[in-house]
């Protein structure tokens, strides 16, 4: 997403815009559960954590920077809420021997995502793959196609914008899915 589209995307997030939380969401919710169930060891606890961290996330979006990545916040109240279940969960269960604990927080925060520069560098380069299979479109989908995913204009609006028929607009995003998918197949 270039800069100012990202701007203007959060800028929306941040005033509320229920529409771009959704695309977080559905953007970073398979992560998030992925690195929760493998903290927690379960997959019921691990859907709660998540949706409470994304409840915190959005109660606090007012708060939130472009300046640094949105992933490391969501990653930040995710990996606080594991702590925090981790720690009820010992005193519930009144574990005399804190020793799985402290070695769970150890884990944990060996592997939080500041700490974890091969996750960065990855997602960085893949950035930059994606960026470049993008610009391999032609012109006129590539447009079509960074209005309807990176600006969430939906087709009708895209197809009114351009002056174009519907179908061409659902054309043009199938052929560019379709090419960006075999561009990044060795990546997924």
């Amino acid at each position: 997403m270039k800069q100012v589209d990202e701007d203007n995307f959060y800028n929306s997030f941040r005033k509320g815009d229920i529409k771009a939380f959704e695309h977080l969401y559905k953007m970073y919710q398979p992560r998030l559960f992925a690195y929760c169930q493998n903290m927690v060891y379960s997959s019921d606890v691990a859907k709660d954590i998540v949706q409470e961290s994304f409840m915190v996330f959005w109660e606090n979006r007012e708060n939130i920077h472009t300046d640094f990545s949105v992933i490391s916040y969501l990653f930040k109240i995710l990996h606080s809420n594991c702590l925090k279940y981790l720690r009820r969960a010992s005193i519930m269960s009144n574990f005399s021997d804190l020793t799985d604990l402290k070695l769970k927080e150890i884990e944990m925060n060996y592997y939080s995502p500041e700490k974890n520069i091969f996750n960065n560098i990855y997602l960085k380069d893949l950035e930059k793959i994606y960026a470049n299979s993008l610009d391999k479109l032609p012109e006129k989908c590539r447009e079509i196609f960074v209005l309807s995913r990176q600006q969430y204009i939906t087709s009708i609006e895209i197809a009114t914008k351009l002056g174009l028929s519907l179908r061409t607009v659902e054309n043009q995003l199938y052929r560019a899915t379709k090419i960006l998918k075999e561009e990044l197949k060795q990546y997924a």
